[in-house]
C-alpha cells in the first residue's frame, strides 16, 4: 500500500469536509462514514486508485494510524470533560463503565455463540471482547458540535465522553484474559494475566500516567502563570502529552490507551478549571485530523469476500450486535444509575449511541496475530463498518427525536442542570 496516494486523498478529504462542514452535519453524515465511503470508493474494490499490497503491511499501518487516533480522541476526550466529572457521579460512572462492559461482553458474546454455533466458547467470548469497547472516536462525532449541544443535554454527552474513554483501557485486561484462556499468551496461566496484565500493565500503568499527566498539567499551569507560555501553545502540547504517554508506556510494554485517557484526565484537571487555557477549541483539531486517516484506510481494507462467504448470518450479527449488545445493558443498569433512574428516554438514547469503531479494530489486530484466528478481525471489522454507517447515518435523526420527546420535561430539566 503506497503511503502517498493514501496522504493525497487523505488531505484532500480533510479539506474538502472542513469547507462543507455544516452541509455535511445538516446531511446527517458523520465524518467517519465520509472516510469510510471516500476509501472503499477510492480503494482496491471499486475505482483502485490505491492499490492493495501484502495484508501484513496493511495491517501495520491500519495498527499504528488506529494507536494514533485512540490517542488523539482520548486526549480530546479528557479535555473536553468537566472538572470533577466522576466525583460528583461516581455511582452512575462506576456502575456503567465497570458492569456495562461486562454486560456488553457477555450480550455480545452470548450473539456469536447463538449465530456462529462452529466456534468454540472462549472465541466467542474473544470476539465479544474485542467488540466490547464504546469508541471514543465515532463518539465523539455524535457528541460534539452545535446540532448535539442542542439535541442532547450535558450530562449525557460528559457520560458517554467519559464512559468511551475509559472502557477504551479497560477492554485491553478482558481481551487478554480470554487470550490467555485461549492459550494464545503461552501456557494459559491466570495467575500471570493477574500479575502481568492487570496489576503491571494496567494498575501500574494507571498510576503512573495519572503522575505524569498531572506533572504536565502542573508545568503547564505554572508556565502560563509565570507568563512563560505562548497562549497558542496548548494545541501542540496536548499532542505531545497524548503522544508522550502513547509511546512511552508503549516502550515499558503497558497499556498505552488506559495510560494515554488517565494521563490525559490529570494533565487537564487544572486546565479544564482555567478560562485562560480552555479558550482554544483544541479539541475538534485533534480529532479531524486523525478520525479521517484511519477510517479511510479502513475503507480500503474492508474484507468483503470473507463477508460474503458469511452470507445471512453476516446480516444476522450486524442487527443482533447493534440492538442486544448495549441496549439492554443499560435497562438493566437504569435502576442502579441515580443520574438516570426513571429516565427511558435517556437510558434509550445511551444505549443506542455505543457506537464500536477504532478501539474494537485495534483488539481484533492483536488478537488476531496473537491467537492466529482470522475471524477475530473479519467479523469485527464488519461490525465496526456497520456500527459507522448506522450509528452515523443515525445521530441527528435520533437526536431531534429524544429532544422532541423530553422538551419541557423533568426528564430533560434534570439533566439540563446538571
Amino acid at each position: 500500500m503506497d503511503l502517498m496516494p493514501i496522504i493525497f486523498f487523505i488531505s484532500l478529504l480533510v479539506i474538502l469536509a472542513g469547507a462543507f462542514f455544516k452541509k455535511i452535519q445538516d446531511l446527517s453524515i458523520t465524518e467517519p462514514l465520509l472516510a469510510l465511503l471516500f476509501g472503499v470508493i477510492l480503494g482496491p474494490d471499486v475505482l483502485n486508485l490505491i492499490k492493495s499490497t501484502d495484508p501484513e503491511s496493511e495491517f501495520q499501518i491500519l495498527e499504528l494510524a488506529c494507536q494514533f487516533t485512540i490517542a488523539m480522541a482520548l486526549m480530546a476526550t479528557a479535555l473536553r470533560l468537566p472538572q470533577h466529572i466522576f466525583r460528583k457521579n461516581a455511582t452512575s460512572l462506576s456502575n456503567l463503565v465497570i458492569f456495562g462492559m461486562i454486560f456488553m461482553w457477555l450480550l455480545g458474546s452470548g450473539v456469536f455463540h447463538v449465530l456462529l454455533p462452529k466456534f468454540s466458547l472462549f472465541e466467542c467470548l474473544l470476539l465479544g471482547a474485542i467488540i466490547t469497547p464504546t469508541d471514543p472516536v465515532v463518539a465523539s462525532t455524535l457528541v460534539t458540535g452545535k446540532k448535539a449541544e442542542k439535541y442532547l443535554p450535558g450530562k449525557i454527552r460528559n457520560t458517554l465522553s467519559f464512559e468511551a474513554g475509559v472502557n477504551d483501557g479497560f477492554a485491553y485486561p478482558l481481551v487478554f484474559l480470554v487470550l490467555y484462556l485461549l492459550g494464545a499468551e503461552g501456557s494459559g496461566d491466570l495467575g500471570q494475566w493477574f500479575t502481568k496484565v492487570l496489576l503491571y500493565e494496567n494498575i501500574l500503568c494507571a498510576i503512573l500516567a495519572y503522575g505524569i499527566g498531572y506533572g504536565c498539567g502542573f508545568l503547564l499551569k505554572r508556565t502560563h502563570k509565570a507568563g512563560f507560555l505562548n497562549t497558542k501553545t496548548l494545541l501542540s502540547f496536548s499532542v505531545a502529552v497524548a503522544l508522550l504517554l502513547l509511546g512511552g508506556f508503549h516502550l515499558l510494554k503497558m497499556n498505552p490507551i488506559i495510560a494515554v485517557f488517565v494521563g490525559g484526565f490529570a494533565f487537564a484537571k487544572d486546565i479544564t478549571a482555567n478560562e485562560d487555557l480552555k479558550e482554544e477549541r483544541i479539541q475538534e483539531t485533534m480529532e479531524r485530523l486523525t478520525t479521517v486517516p484511519v477510517f479511510f484506510i479502513l475503507g480500503l481494507m474492508l474484507p468483503w469476500q470473507e463477508w460474503q462467504e458469511l452470507g445471512w448470518t453476516a446480516v444476522g450479527i450486524i442487527i443482533s450486535i447493534l440492538l442486544f449488545r448495549r441496549l439492554p445493558a443499560l435497562l438493566l443498569l437504569m435502576p442502579v444509575m441515580p443520574q438516570f433512574r426513571k429516565k427511558l428516554y435517556s437510558v434509550l438514547i445511551m444505549g443506542w449511541f455505543g457506537p464500536i469503531g477504532v478501539a474494537a479494530l485495534y483488539y481484533a489486530m492483536i488478537s488476531k496475530d496473537k491467537a492466529h484466528f482470522e475471524e477475530a478481525w473479519i467479523i469485527p471489522s464488519l461490525i465496526v463498518a456497520a456500527s459507522t454507517v448506522v450509528h452515523g447515518l443515525t445521530s441527528v435523526p435520533l437526536e431531534k427525536l429524544y429532544h422532541h420527546k423530553t422538551k419541557g420535561t423533568n426528564e430533560r430539566e434534570n439533566l439540563d442542570k446538571g
